[in-house]
């Protein structure tokens, strides 16, 4: 059974449009697209578009994620964040300086496959 990771970006101002350029960026890997919840279509009510979910069926899977959202956070001319969490009993954060620092993402990616593994 797949494990739900849900990824906020913030800051919440132009978290609309930087969610839907990371879920595109996520979507261009064949790993990722099927488990990447569709964001909400334009016009939808405010809040509408606030967090992607992403199916992630085991470990590997999880650290195609988190490389996934590294390399988009690297692109990225604004500062912003993205917040990874699990239900109630986990979360992390990965931000733009984070990114670019492979111990940071090596972290990362351990605590999220320990999340999702059982």
């Amino acid at each position: 059974m797949p494990e739900t990771i849900t990824l906020a970006v913030r800051p919440d101002l132009p978290s609309a449009d930087a969610q839907r350029s990371l879920a595109s960026w996520l979507r261009a890997d064949d790993r990722l697209r099927a488990g990447v919840a569709p964001t909400p279509p334009e016009g939808a009510p405010e809040g509408g578009v606030d967090v992607l979910r992403v199916a992630v069926e085991d470990a590997g899977v999880a650290m195609v994620l988190v490389q996934a959202v590294a390399g988009w956070l690297t692109h990225r001319r604004d500062d912003v964040s993205v917040g990874f969490s699990r239900g109630d009993d986990w979360s992390a954060e990965l931000d733009v300086p984070r990114a670019r620092d492979m111990t940071e993402v090596t972290a990362l990616i351990e605590a999220t496959v320990r999340a999702v593994t059982p």
